[in-house]
């Protein structure tokens, strides 16, 4: 049993997609929950925040059947950039979901993103996700993917000696197929779908390039 938490809509596939279309294949049950609304990678008039948010949250339900994962996912609709300007109610509030989530789901590993993946709202969902772990009468294993810290990481936000222990999974072609997919089923990310915002960010060749290699590395939390 999987629990996956992204702070946005996209993460998981980019983290951990061809792990998850494994765990898949293999008969886990995976349930995801994504963190933020994604309603501001664009600064559209065609595609306001609801209608953004509301495409999202579509795109991740496509990503998901990509992967294999059949579940319906959760949407905290957190205020995406702005999670670590929470209000101290606010933060526990969204803590206490992703605490229950945990405990509905009966969890034995919990994806979360790095600690310190270098995106704000990626820092604050895993500061979140350790502080409900402590909440759960019997943790699951915590395993930390990474999205942005192949890309723009320095080497002081990797793992600290003893901190954690870093691992990866080679994947099939099948996975990789599936995960690419999956990131490609983001179509507000990786096409001109939105064009009435030319500065909008948008997935590269060069940031797939980086995501589609057939590893994926992951932290594991080092037993003390």
């Amino acid at each position: 049993r999987v629990l996956v938490i992204a702070p946005h809509p996209d993460d998981d596939a980019i983290g951990c997609g061809g792990t998850l279309a494994r765990l898949a294949a293999s008969g886990s049950r995976i349930d995801v929950t994504y963190v933020t609304d994604g309603s501001r990678s664009h600064r559209s008039q065609r595609f306001p925040p609801t209608v953004l948010r509301d495409l999202r949250e579509d795109e991740a339900r496509t990503a998901l059947a990509c992967l294999g994962v059949s579940f319906e996912p959760q949407f905290l609709r957190a205020p995406d950039g702005g999670l670590s300007d929470l209000e101290p109610w606010q933060r526990r509030e969204i803590m206490g979901k992703v605490a229950r989530r945990i405990g509905t789901t009966d969890a034995e590993v919990v994806f979360a993103p790095w600690i310190r993946d270098p995106h704000p709202d990626h820092v604050a969902t895993a500061a979140i996700v350790g502080d409900a772990l402590e909440r759960v009468a019997q943790p699951p294993e915590i395993v930390w993917y990474s999205v942005w810290l192949p890309i723009r990481g320095h080497e002081t936000e990797r793992a600290r000696l003893g901190e954690a222990s870093p691992f990866a999974v080679s994947l099939s072609e099948r996975e990789l197929d599936r995960k690419r997919a999956a990131i490609m089923a983001h179509r507000s990310q990786t096409t001109a779908l939105i064009d009435d915002d030319p500065a909008a960010f948008r997935i590269d060749g060069a940031m797939l390039a980086l995501w589609l290699k057939p590893m994926e590395r992951f932290y594991r939390r080092v037993q003390r």
